[in-house]
């Protein structure tokens, strides 16, 4: 019976969204096929967001409530990893709390998957501001393309958390977590480390997920020290990691990034960071003598003007 109907595994880490959190899970209420749990991992809300989804934990036995032990850090990533670990299903759909499942997202995505050869499916979005009713427009015209790994490095294709439906097996076969130490990038990293282990995956262009623009958002929170190193560590990582996989054009947009969080960290004087970066620019070796020299008088004349101000 369940290799005809697989369960489908949710889960939704959830932090302060007492006035969003019931949209996202009616949505996912509303869904055409009914085969799936929500695990909901609350990462200790101080409002009344634990009573919300205990509600809904009351009215249906598929939702269930979990809190981030304490021995996990703080954050999005722990708790997408915790829930992980208590899922039972046999395919996984991560989720927003403040985002919106269409319908049939579960139904049109498992049907697909199962029929093809693919580890994983990707939906579109689509992005709305206030009510779901007011559509923008697509989060990224592109979700897939011929050479799927470098135009996700240089942006050119691109999604987010909510979009892929995943085959369990396939994330307990290369251990595939989401890396508890980044303030910012996680997502980034996980579908870089994904894409370099496959020849290809299902998608469909048909909008399956409604991303919420709000002011509260985590993506328009201003950028923090933290943020820019976890940033520039993610980018880092793609050379380090998966280099004979990058073309000439991947290796110039990362090279582009990687300076600009160097440089955006030196305008916070942030020396210690900065020193850490350099050191480990020079480890890749993807910037000649000449572009190291270049840095290092771009960085000593910045620090020169700061001071004098």
């Amino acid at each position: 019976m369940e290799e005809n109907n697989p369960k489908v595994s949710i889960v939704v880490p959830v932090y302060n969204r007492e006035g969003l959190v019931g949209e996202t899970l009616d949505s996912i209420l509303g869904q055409t096929f009914p085969n799936w749990e929500c695990i909901i991992v609350d990462d200790h809300s101080d409002d009344s967001t634990f009573e919300v989804i205990n509600e809904y934990q009351s009215k249906d036995s598929r939702f269930k409530i979990f809190k981030r032990p304490a021995d996990r850090p703080k954050g999005a990533n722990s708790c997408r990893n915790y829930g992980f670990e208590q899922s039972t299903g046999a395919y996984v759909n991560w989720f927003d709390s403040d985002d919106i499942m269409l319908p049939e997202k579960l139904e049109i995505q498992l049907s697909s998957l199962t029929k093809s050869e693919y580890a994983f499916s990707v939906c579109q979005t689509l992005v709305f501001e206030e009510e779901k009713e007011n559509i923008i427009g697509l989060r990224k015209e592109s979700i897939h393309s011929e050479d799927f790994f470098n135009d996700f490095v240089t942006n050119k294709i691109m999604w987010l958390t909510q979009a892929p439906l995943i085959e369990r097996s396939f994330i307990d076969q290369y251990e595939f977590r989401f890396d508890e130490t980044l303030a910012k990038g996680q997502e980034r990293d996980f579908f870089i480390n994904l894409l370099s282990v496959v020849n290809g995956y299902h998608h469909t262009d048909q909008p399956l997920v409604l991303f919420r623009k709000h002011p509260n958002s985590i993506s328009n929170k201003p950028s923090t020290p933290q943020k820019l190193y976890s940033s520039f560590l993610v980018n880092f990582n793609i050379i380090k990691r998966h280099s004979s996989r990058l073309n000439k054009e991947s290796i110039r947009y990362l090279k582009r990034v990687l300076l600009s969080k160097l440089y955006q960290l030196n305008r916070m004087d942030e020396r210690s960071l900065v020193g850490d970066i350099l050191n480990q620019i020079k480890s890749i070796k993807v910037y000649n003598p000449l572009e190291l020299l270049v840095i290092k008088l771009k960085l000593l004349y910045f620090a020169n003007r700061n001071s004098s101000k």
